[in-house]
């Protein structure tokens, strides 16, 4: 390695950048961080298919009599007396279904008509479970370190996913299926965390790109998976499932900590060991080479100007709100959460079906997220993060209005048509920027704060994600409401986004200070 090379003062991301950007190390543990994905997928939505409704009817009861005529529907029972013309109704206690007893958890535990809410508990509950996982495992994993809290939560999300196989009724499964949730969302703050770090800034934006492919791919997967399980009782394919989980073996034993965590919070004997086993790995010499603020007795300080100082600098939750400045950004951040959150789940539970089968269609609106990592990674490289948001949020705000216009005003095979191409553009626009959201917010946040933004960031989703469900009764009641919700929730984030930092081309910031010498536009080489 050239001395110029070795003397020059360095910042992290100088250091990341010696050990080459797309490195064999880098890209291993991205590979295992990839793992993540899986599995948080198929914990998330696995719900859909242990969970679908179905077709029921009141099972045969006894006549009430020679005189009358029973018709039996879906949630009661009709009896007309044939002599008096009089007819009563009678609540089932009994169903029959289009499937087997144990083919879901609606059929086997009777989950419709009076009990169709206990059918919705357990998601909702899992989204709580979410909520209370970003707020803790986020502030963990800033003050003790990002993998014992990632391999944590991963086990811990499989145990609770295998119990589920195994429960008794209802009431177990919805408890389950929260802590299901808490553990879940650790997977995802810590892991979107970590990506963010393992990379100089120059190629966060491609390996962005690249793990939203991977989503996209891991839900292509699980529909996969349900469609040739789908003969499977519920209890069999929720443990086909989780087997996913078996992966965090990997991490276990090849998963480093974040090298960016460890020389911020002066860790530096396990620092510099990551180093040397990376350069190993990447087949570099770095025997001369100081780490930026890491003292040790053979190797001096090397800091850049703009490198943290000596004393670690530590951030608490309120650092999130405590100045008008993080107030501002931090607010932004967590509305755009909350509307993208809302929208795209809204949509999806609340959009017409493509087609008629229930896994071709799962599987299209999978297909529509493709976009997102490719639509980031060129206008977010090119053009910077906040034009990325403003376009795209735009688009979907756009979209969805003159989707609600048409399909309200106009008739027609035309007019549905075009209705449904708008809806699919929104949603194209409404997934590139809610999948962007995990990339940008630890972008912006100090490293000492950089989870806990991230988490709170995911509680804000969780909220949305709350009151997704409830858009459908609105639905019911007002067609054109929800659509003109979504539309201008996302014009107006898209005004809010102005108001945000320009991350492109600046490294990932060590303190609150460094992120308020940033400007709005993309920093250039």
């Amino acid at each position: 390695m050239a001395d110029d090379n070795q003397n020059a003062p360095r910042t992290i991301d100088s250091v990341l950048d010696l050990l080459g950007g797309l490195g064999r190390y880098q890209l291993f543990q991205a590979a295992l961080l990839a793992v993540s994905n899986l599995s948080v997928s198929f914990h998330l939505l696995n719900f859909v298919f242990i969970a679908q409704t179905v077709k029921q009817q009141c099972d045969v009861t006894p006549l009430y009599g020679n005189n009358t005529t029973t018709n039996y529907g879906t949630c009661d029972v009709s009896v007309q007396n044939t002599t008096t013309n009089v007819t009563s109704k009678h609540t089932c206690s009994a169903w029959t279904y289009d499937v087997q007893k144990d083919h879901s958890i609606v059929s086997e535990w009777d989950l419709v008509c009076g009990n169709v809410f206990f059918a919705r508990l357990p998601q909702s509950l899992f989204i709580v479970g979410q909520g209370i996982g970003a707020a803790t495992v986020s502030v963990l994993s800033d003050k003790f370190g990002r993998k014992p809290f990632l391999v944590m939560s991963h086990v811990l999300t499989a145990g609770a996913g295998f119990a589920l196989a195994f429960s008794p009724n209802i009431a177990a499964f919805t408890a389950l299926r929260m802590v299901n949730g808490i553990f879940q969302q650790g997977i995802v703050v810590t892991s979107s965390t970590m990506v963010m770090e393992l990379f100089p800034m120059n190629r966060r934006v491609e390996v962005s790109a690249v793990f939203a492919l991977v989503w996209s791919f891991c839900t292509i997967l699980l529909t996969g998976t349900a469609y040739f399980g789908r003969d499977m009782d519920w209890r069999t394919l929720q443990l086909c499932f989780v087997s996913v989980s078996i992966t965090v073996l990997l991490q276990i034993v090849f998963m480093g900590e974040s090298l960016r965590w460890l020389i911020t919070n002066k860790k530096a004997k396990n620092a510099i060991a990551l180093f040397k086993r990376a350069a190993r790995m990447n087949k570099l010499d770095v025997s001369n080479v100081a780490l930026p603020g890491i003292r040790t007795e053979n190797t001096p300080v090397e800091l850049s100007s703009t490198e943290t100082p000596s004393e670690v600098v530590k951030y608490s939750c309120l650092d999130l709100v405590r100045t008008r400045f993080m107030l501002k950004i931090t607010t932004v951040v967590w509305f755009s959460w909350l509307v993208d959150s809302l929208t795209y789940f809204s949509l999806y539970l609340t959009a017409s079906s493509l087609t008629d089968d229930f896994y071709l269609n799962f599987l299209l609106n999978s297909l529509a997220e493709v976009p997102a990592g490719p639509l980031f990674w060129f206008v977010g490289r090119r053009w910077g993060r906040r034009l990325f948001f403003i376009t795209f949020h735009s688009v979907a705000g756009v979209c969805l209005l003159m989707a609600t216009v048409i399909k309200s005003l106009a008739a027609g095979q035309v007019a549905l048509t075009s209705s449904t191409v708008l809806a699919f553009i929104g949603k194209v626009g409404n997934a590139a920027c809610f999948n962007g959201m995990f990339a940008y917010t630890p972008e912006i946040y100090p490293t000492n704060l950089r989870s806990i933004g991230m988490g709170s960031g995911s509680i804000a989703a969780r909220v949305g994600g709350m009151i997704a469900p409830f858009i459908s009764i609105l639905a019911a009641i007002a067609p054109w409401a929800p659509g003109t919700i979504f539309g201008v929730a996302c014009l107006v984030t898209a005004a809010l986004n102005y108001m945000l930092p320009e991350a492109e081309g600046r490294e990932l910031p060590q303190t609150i200070e460094d992120v308020k010498a940033w400007g709005k536009a993309p920093a250039r080489d």
